[in-house]
């Protein structure tokens, strides 16, 4: 009978789960009501709706699951294992420019992929398997990959490896299990640092185990209790084993792949095609550049950084059954045929969207063919960067025109890429690399996350501290610098860009952004090394938020924080790690 009541709890938590979360706000008319009127209408909506959902339904179900083989017990002390601390700290400031910089790729696309109900799709809905590609206008499968480049400031105090998976996320856990197996080969070769990124892709298969056959797992997960089961990780192993040997090849191989040469950063200000869904609006709509020029006149290796989710592909196709990396496909594409490697790395992602409106250029385009133009656009944009409007005409025809300018480029509602595009000026960067991370425990304070880490659906680490009561996880904070140019942020979830840039959302807060502490000029890299949700001010979290939207006048409902979250304290906490790190190196 127990054993019944705790599978009908979690199948109540699923049905909650997996039914829309969303009580608009938007319908009703405030014209007639001040600010204070509104906002106080929002903090009673927020507070009674998020007790209702988070701490008595989702709460009563946390505490109902019994603590599996998943929970561990919680200590003061950290799991040092595969965490890399860096390198000892340099002055960035240098006359050396001589980079060495090795770049490979790999799938990470099982050999048995196909195999029918074996793969899901890390979608917005379970049991979304994946069977095939998507194609792009050429026919090709388009291709799921781990890519990575490997970087040396020639200083002699360690390599450290980037690598980019094309998923919707990775663990710090699961990272780590990357780590291990290239740490050997790292230990060997002074490599200091492995830094593992995910592009954030919904049409990816399911590595963080939540879209994989839930209710099978909970189901199994359960019995184990009753000692008629072992216990199963959401996460696919098969899946997870193809992305740690397929990273480990690609580092290997950019190893072998090293090369001397220049390294430049651009900073590329293309307003209007991003922007943050929450109410705070601000975001960083800059696209990030690196790219290295080999000094053999080799092939060259682009890498780009902005913040926006993935998904143009996405909405309405979540049984679709096809595999796409979104805009970032199309982006690789056209770099690759300028003649030089690419990577994309997800810049402060938060709950930031694309914008297409001057992408989609006013044509009748599906899903998918909306982001094989705004990747092809992005691309046009990063190469033509630094040039002039008559270079990037002849650029645009050199790489085969492909947004059609000469087929729609007169019709009323086209924007050419190369219109109203300034110029940005190439830095280059000198040869000094520091790398700092903190390890940071959070307390596991969103009842979702509870449910979801005992049962073993997601692989994030639980541990569970008997004299409190309270659940802990582990993850880390990272600070990069390139020489006197660069200087970015490693964050371990989806950072809310107030966090990052500041603005209306940090009203409320004594959190001060990451810019207004260390300067304008910072960036940030979000899901590296984790993959630990939505990170939200502490004094505005809540699991379904009313917040006032001064750009509307009426009430946003934000349920983000409700699906995929820590908890109210991780923005502070992780602020915290940051400020450890910055603090040490002064």
């Amino acid at each position: 009978m127990k054993a019944f009541k705790k599978i009908l709890a979690v199948v109540l938590c699923f049905t909650l789960l997996l039914a829309p979360v969303t009580i608009g706000a938007s319908a009703k008319d405030y014209s007639d009501k001040t600010v204070e009127q509104i906002e106080a209408e929002g903090r009673v909506k927020t507070k009674f709706l998020s007790w209702l959902v988070g701490d008595f339904l989702l709460g009563t179900i946390a505490k109902i699951i019994p603590n599996l083989d998943f929970v561990g017990e919680d200590s003061d002390k950290f799991h040092t294992d595969n965490f890399y601390e860096g390198n000892t700290y340099m002055d960035p400031n240098t006359d050396d420019y001589t980079w060495k910089l090795g770049y490979s790729e790999q799938s990470i696309i099982p050999e048995d992929f196909g195999v029918p109900f074996k793969y899901a799709r890390g979608s917005y809905c379970p049991w979304g398997y994946s069977t095939g590609y998507y194609t792009d206008e050429d026919g090709n499968d388009e291709k799921m990959m781990v890519r990575t480049i490997l970087l040396d400031d020639c200083t002699g105090r360690g390599l450290i490896a980037i690598c980019s998976v094309d998923c919707i996320g990775i663990s710090n856990v699961d990272c780590k299990k990357i780590r291990a197996g290239i740490a050997d080969f790292a230990k060997a070769n002074n490599i200091v640092a492995v830094e593992i990124s995910a592009i954030h892709s919904h049409m990816a298969i399911d590595s963080q185990g939540v879209w994989n056959a839930p209710l099978t797992t909970v189901g199994i997960n359960l019995l184990s209790k009753l000692g008629l089961t072992e216990t199963r990780s959401g996460v696919n192993k098969d899946y997870l084993n193809k992305i740690i040997d397929s990273t480990a090849v690609s580092i290997k191989d950019a190893f072998k792949d090293l090369k001397a040469g220049k390294l430049e950063y651009t900073n590329i200000d293309v307003d209007g095609y991003m922007g943050a869904r929450t109410v705070s609006r601000e975001c960083d709509d800059d696209i990030h550049k690196l790219m290295f020029t080999p000094d053999d006149g080799s092939r060259g290796t682009l890498v780009a950084s902005f913040g926006a989710h993935p998904e143009l592909t996405s909405y309405g196709h979540e049984f679709d059954g096809r595999l796409t990396s979104d805009f970032v496909y199309f982006m690789e594409k056209l770099v690759n045929k300028s003649g030089n490697n690419f990577m994309y790395i997800q810049g402060n992602v938060g709950t930031n969207s694309v914008g297409t409106s001057k992408s989609d250029d006013g044509l009748s385009l599906e899903k998918h063919e909306r982001a094989m133009r705004y990747g092809y656009e992005m691309a046009y944009i990063c190469l033509g960067a630094s040039m002039n409007k008559e270079e990037r005409m002849a650029l645009n025809d050199q790489l085969g025109d492909k947004l059609g300018i000469k087929e729609y480029g007169s019709t009323e509602r086209y924007t050419n890429w190369y219109d109203n595009l300034d110029t940005f000026e190439a830095q280059p960067v000198n040869a000094v690399m520091n790398i700092q991370h903190k390890q940071v425990k959070l307390e596991i304070e969103n009842t979702t996350s509870v449910v979801l880490l005992k049962l073993g659906l997601a692989s994030n680490m639980i541990n569970y501290n008997k004299s409190n009561g309270k659940y802990y996880t582990e993850t880390e904070v990272g600070y990069l610098e390139l020489g006197n140019v660069v200087k970015a942020f490693l964050s371990p979830g989806e950072l809310y860009s107030e966090l990052y840039v500041g603005g209306y959302g940090l009203e409320q807060s004594a959190i001060k952004s990451l810019r207004e502490s260390y300067g304008e000029d910072v960036i940030l890299f979000d899901l590296m090394n984790d993959a630990a949700g939505y990170v939200c001010p502490d004094e505005t979290y809540a699991v379904l938020s009313y917040r006032y939207d001064p750009i509307n006048h009426d009430l946003y409902d934000d349920a983000w924080c409700l699906t995929v979250s820590i908890g109210k304290n991780t923005a502070s906490a992780l602020m915290n790690g940051y400020a450890d790190i910055m603090n040490s190196i002064k």
